[in-house]
């Protein structure tokens, strides 16, 4: 309840509890051993406290100016005499047993004065001046008014024996000024208005952490909404990856045998065995992904090998048909957190194929006619870094693209691997000739996907710090040759 009403509320309700408190105490130490000397100044002190609570951090350099020049006269008004000398009698005559502060407690006026006005931004300094000059104002002009009004004293209002035990001298007067007292009372100000300037200091700390906390708490929710595009745009490439290249296959297959199928039935026996075993590799790969995708952590999303889907090679020279890709959206230098070189390409969880998987895709285009010869590290090497990945997806997209865009009958892969990193050359002997000049640069994507495939292998190359250039190549049609360096 506290915290849904406001400031001003909050102190308005402070205040009048503060009062209660305050009067209370006074009416029911009156009549015993502590009831203060001089009750009235009391009940100035009590007045003042509450306005001081109830509006010190509204206006806190009005009240910081009211209570330091007010207080101390009013003080030394009330109790000294001087009012009713002036014909203020509604205060009542004070009993006057010295020249000095009645009680220490007094002080809490200037106390709370000087700490609200720092904590709300008044400046140290000006609340030390006001603070500590009051209070030297009040202990050191009590005596002097004191001796004022026993110089101009009416004897109407000097009843019985008040003023009789006061000496009439100044010097005697300071006597009764507690020098130690003074000095406390001074420090204690003093501490107070620099614990108010260390509290607002805390609090600036407070929401300067706090707001930089949210901000934090955003960019973060920003990263994991990043990481998990790039993860999804990730698992995309890699399905289209796998299928568009079973798939090509496939269909390449059969529709080769339905046109001799009236006349070889037992060619379209044997396509169709292929096509089944095709179709088995393909549903494994395509549930093996999406098992890494569905048994992935939350938030777990790795970096991106490489960038852009697999699309058609025909579209990025101008012609032909292309395959679509989901990963064309998000570029290689933007997609998250694995997209720098030498990250881990799948963050963990990608599925690596190996190099058994590579061979398998030369026998597919085999199986539709296509006459390839491949060179390959050796098959007892494991590929487990992002540039192995990274390749391994190259060679995948570029024999597509000879097998769906080349009308080629014949295509050699090689793959030179060192100290000085990977290598990957494909070639084909496309009828379509050699690619036009500048064919990367001139390749753009388009909602047809026309156009990704180049863009994607560049992107996947570049992802891991590699190079992907394509020219034509010595058996009549394109050469794709990429560069991926060596990586721990």
């Amino acid at each position: 309840m506290w915290r849904r009403l406001s400031q001003t509320q909050q102190d308005v309700l402070l205040a009048a509890v503060v009062g209660l408190v305050w009067f209370v105490v006074l009416n029911l130490i009156t009549g015993t051993g502590l009831r203060p000397t001089n009750p009235t100044v009391s009940v100035v002190t009590g007045v003042f406290l509450v306005a001081t609570v109830a509006l010190g951090r509204r206006i806190p350099r009005t009240m910081l100016v009211a209570v330091s020049v007010l207080y101390p006269f009013l003080y030394a008004a009330v109790g000294t005499g001087l009012a009713a000398q002036v014909g203020l009698t509604f205060f009542g005559q004070p009993e006057i047993s010295n020249a000095a502060l009645q009680s220490e407690i007094h002080l809490v006026p200037l106390l709370v004065i000087g700490y609200l006005a720092a904590a709300a931004g008044v400046r140290r300094f000006t609340c030390l001046f006001f603070t500590m000059g009051s209070l030297a104002g009040l202990m050191i002009g009590l005596p002097a008014v004191v001796a004022f009004v026993l110089s101009h004293a009416n004897p109407d209002v000097l009843l019985g024996s008040r003023y009789q035990r006061l000496p009439r001298d100044i010097p005697a007067l300071y006597g009764y000024v507690d020098v130690s007292l003074f000095v406390f009372a001074e420090a204690l100000v003093c501490g107070m208005v620099l614990l108010g300037a260390d509290s607002r200091r805390r609090r600036k700390t407070v929401a300067l952490l706090e707001e930089r906390n949210a901000e934090l708490i955003r960019l973060r929710a920003v990263e994991a909404e990043r990481a998990a595009v790039a993860e999804r745009t990730r698992i995309a490439r890699d399905l289209h990856d796998v299928i568009s290249h079973h798939v090509s296959a496939v269909v390449i297959r059969a529709q080769a045998a339905d046109r001799v199928a009236d006349q070889r039935p037992e060619v379209l026996r044997e396509a169709i065995r292929w096509i089944i075993a095709s179709g088995k590799e393909a549903l494994t790969a395509m549930r093996e992904t999406v098992r890494v995708l569905n048994t992935a952590a939350p938030g777990a999303a790795g970096g991106v090998a490489g960038g852009g889907a697999a699309g058609g090679r025909g579209g990025a020279a101008g012609g032909g048909g292309g395959g679509g890709g989901g990963g064309g959206a998000v570029a290689a230098g933007s997609v998250g957190v694995g997209g720098s070189r030498g990250g881990d390409s799948g963050g963990g969880t990608a599925p690596v194929p190996d190099l058994a998987e590579v061979a398998r895709m030369g026998e597919r285009l085999q199986a539709v006619g296509i006459d390839v010869t491949m060179t390959l590290p050796p098959r007892q090497r494991q590929l487990t870094t992002a540039a192995d990945l990274t390749a391994v997806r190259i060679i995948q997209e570029a024999l597509t693209n000879v097998m769906v865009h080349a009308k080629a009958s014949a295509a050699r892969v090689t793959w030179q691997s060192g100290p000085q990193g990977e290598l990957l050359t494909i070639d084909d002997n496309g009828s379509g000739g050699p690619p036009p000049v500048n064919v990367l640069e001139t390749a753009r994507r388009s909602e047809s996907g026309r156009g990704n495939g180049l863009i994607g292998m560049r992107e996947r190359a570049t992802a891991v710090g590699g190079t992907l250039a394509v020219a034509a190549g010595p058996l009549g049609g394109w050469r794709v040759q990429a560069w991926l360096p060596p990586q721990n």
